[in-house]
């Protein structure tokens, strides 16, 4: 058991502005700051202030935060039916309403049974959730099923394992087709399963990787956009580089059994030099190249200081500058042979990715079902429809109040849907009979993690930056606010995170404000202890390289630092 917290008048203050029903309120909120526990008092306040629980939404990041919520208010609201006057008007203050009086009290007690009465109930859902309701509520204008069902990642795999293997057995049926060169191009660059997971995560990619192709017109023009980017023509070849590697004008291969016997009479080093290129010699194809490469690269692929020992520069000058010119030569013919060899396996995954995302289209489109992905796109594409001007009349009328947790971690597309349905709440006083309409949103731009979403640091300030823009634009109040206190963490941890993003350059990587964040602990927190883990290292599994790239939802190689209090 513990006692009362000893929370700063200035932390305390914080949390009130920010709960105020009557101001626009985007909050930064530190890690264990509380941000959850105030989003709970503005609902309650809102009701407090006579605003019907049908008129608020909030919208959460996942289904357990929605029911983590939702069962917040709850519990205080039913806490309150079985208080007295004096535990009430306690309990009234805490929440942010400083002067309660017997009116107020007897509309508290009344809110436990008002949201469970409430057709629907108090709406707390995942962003997804939301999306599901507009949707079935105008399938017509959103042409969509009528009454279409809702993917889950157990039925999405499985469809996409049906969509992949049409493909993957069309392709090895027809060897000569593009999808069967794709495959031969795919089996000799990784593992199966690893080809599949990132066929997989292209395919559901729709708004990175196929809208790419769109954009460009087809995949040819998208695969000559890339070619640009990477500096190689769409006509170079991975054999015909190599055969420039081995065959260039320095250091042809006829004349490599003679420099291998100069080689030879020098050091042991130099010794070695001859006997790669004997080696190479003897070999052909990609092994010749790879081994002829040997002269001139270390195992880390840069140039080696020094192609041969003194001996032999002091008595054949002359190849020493052959060598020098011919490692100057390859280098370039390198970048080249890595553009290519990119160029061919993003083809590879154009191909099969586009062929498998259609046969996955296919069968949702068959069976009535919407995934994840299509939900946003579909209600995006809803609300944006200037046909549709009566549907955004009807959401109008429905939602007063909306509040956002874990802003940092909404997309770019998740935050345009939001954005369409707050439009009208800075439209002017009198838009909705004097009805005062607000947003409110909370979240840590440090805590974003779905960057592969669209997700960033610098998404949550653009946002913020816009909203506070529109509202003040309008007349309305709107509070941006930074909860710095944190209530979980003791003084030690939060100064060492501060010591750690003091840095410029770290911290402008996860937070946009032009000072380093700080974390303020409690004067009366108990002492701290930090644990340094042994820094995680990668799976090993084939290299993707040129694949997975674009499609690289965190680094694998990162310090662990485990934090307690």
């Amino acid at each position: 058991m513990s006692g009362p917290r000893n929370i700063p008048d200035a932390a305390t203050a914080k949390q009130r502005l920010a709960s105020d029903p009557t101001a626009s309120v985007f909050v930064s909120a530190n890690a264990g700051s509380g941000k959850t526990y105030v989003l709970v008092n503005r609902v309650i306040r809102l009701l407090l202030d006579g605003v019907p629980p049908e008129k608020i939404l909030c919208v959460t990041f996942t289904k357990a935060a929605a029911a983590n919520m939702a069962e917040r208010v709850f519990a205080r609201l039913g806490h309150w039916v079985t208080l007295d006057d004096a535990a009430l008007d306690a309990e009234i203050r805490n929440a942010g309403a400083p002067h309660p009086d017997a009116k107020l009290r007897a509309r508290a007690r009344e809110l436990f049974a008002s949201a469970l009465e409430t057709p629907g109930g108090l709406k707390v859902q995942t962003i997804h959730a939301l999306c599901t309701r507009l949707l079935q509520q105008f399938p017509f204008e959103a042409n969509v099923p009528a009454r279409f069902s809702v993917l889950d990642d157990r039925d999405q795999n499985e469809m996409m394992e049906r969509a992949s293997l049409a493909v993957l057995l069309r392709a090895a049926a027809a060897p000569d087709s593009a999808e069967g060169r794709a495959l031969a191009i795919a089996m000799t660059s990784a593992a199966d399963v690893t080809f599949r997971d990132v066929v997989r995560e292209a395919s559901l990619s729709r708004d990175r990787f196929l809208a790419w192709i769109a954009r460009a017109g087809s995949t040819e023009m998208a695969m000559a956009q890339l070619c640009a980017t990477l500096g190689v023509s769409p006509t170079d070849t991975r054999d015909a580089i190599e055969l420039e590697i081995v065959d260039g004008p320095h250091l042809p291969r006829k004349d490599w059994t003679a420099t291998a016997a100069i080689l030879a009479t020098g050091s042991k080093t130099d010794g070695d030099q001859a006997n790669r290129l004997r080696e190479a010699l003897a070999l052909s194809g990609a092994e010749q190249v790879e081994k002829y490469l040997e002269l001139f690269l270390t195992k880390e692929q840069s140039l080696r200081k020094s192609l041969a020992t003194k001996k032999i520069s002091d008595s054949r000058p002359d190849l020493i500058t052959t060598l020098q010119r011919e490692g100057d030569r390859i280098i370039p013919l390198l970048d080249r042979r890595r553009g290519v060899a990119m160029r061919e396996r993003t083809e590879s995954l154009l191909v099969i990715a586009s062929q498998v995302a259609e046969n996955y289209r296919r069968e949702k489109i068959e069976r009535g079902l919407l995934d994840y992905d299509d939900l946003i796109d579909h209600t995006l594409a809803l609300l944006d429809s200037g046909a549709a001007g009566w549907v955004h009349y009807k959401l109008d009328r429905g939602v007063d109040h909306v509040l956002i947790d874990e802003a940092q971690d909404t997309s770019p597309r998740q935050w345009d849907i939001l954005t369409h349905l707050i439009a009208e709440f800075t439209a002017g006083e009198g838009a909705r009979d004097g009805v005062k309409r607000t947003i409110f949103a909370v979240g840590d731009e440090k805590q974003s993690i779905f960057s592969f979403q669209g997700a960033a640091p610098r998404e949550f300030d653009e946002r913020r930056r816009a909203l506070q823009t529109r509202f003040t634009k309008a007349g309305l109040k709107f509070d941006p606010v930074a909860f710095t206190y944190s209530f979980r963490s003791g003084a030690a941890i939060l100064q060492s995170v501060d010591h750690v993003f003091r840095d410029e350059a770290i911290y402008r990587s996860i937070h946009n404000e032009s000072a380093y964040p700080q974390h303020e602990s409690l004067d009366d927190a108990g002492p701290s202890l930090i644990d340094l883990w042994e820094l995680e290292q990668p799976d090993e599994r084939p290299s993707m390289e040129g694949w997975d790239a674009p499609f690289d939802k965190r680094s694998e190689t990162s310090p662990e630092v485990k934090l307690a209090s």
